[in-house]
């Protein structure tokens, strides 16, 4: 169980140190709070920034599942929230083998992609990275299919993002 924990953890180190570099070798503000979520500044709006990630999911082969405005809801109750949108997309050939090996993966799937504007008025993404995802389910065997969402996941953000 101890040996499971520290697994988690050094995955966890080496994604942040893997982020680290390549935010600076791409020059992108890309950030891992301390709960693993990636955050990535954009250089365009907020609404720029929703449109073309949501162009770039489905150039990629996912399909826009739901679309909540936070902003909107926090108005319905009377309050007030900066522009704050989830956007849920997935790919079922994708999902589906992870949801084979453990179903309850399913909770964290379609992937949830925030785009949100902060307090300065610039827009970022953020989203939880599929492999620590898959590291919280312990799923094993996936290694090549990880990869490659890893990879359309950083280009749908790299697309919704760039200048």
């Amino acid at each position: 169980m101890i040996r499971d924990r520290v697994s988690v953890r050094e995955t966890f180190t080496i994604a942040f140190a893997l982020l680290t570099l390549t935010a600076a070798a791409h020059g992108q503000g890309t950030m891992l709070s301390p709960s693993g979520v990636v955050t990535v500044a954009s250089a365009s709006s907020f609404d720029s920034t929703l449109a073309r990630l949501e162009r770039a999911a489905v150039a990629n082969g996912l399909t826009v599942a739901a679309k909540i405005d936070h902003a909107a809801a926090a108005r319905k109750a009377g309050q007030t929230l900066r522009p704050t949108t989830l956007v849920i997309a997935g790919n079922p050939a994708a999902g589906t083998p992870l949801m084979l090996d453990d179903q309850t993966i399913a909770v964290e799937l379609p992937l949830r992609f925030l785009v949100w504007q902060s307090d300065d008025g610039k827009a970022h993404v953020s989203y939880d990275p599929i492999k620590a995802i898959a590291a919280r389910h312990k799923l094993a065997g996936h290694e090549q299919l990880l990869t490659k969402m890893t990879g359309a996941i950083e280009l749908i953000v790299s697309e919704a993002t760039k200048p």
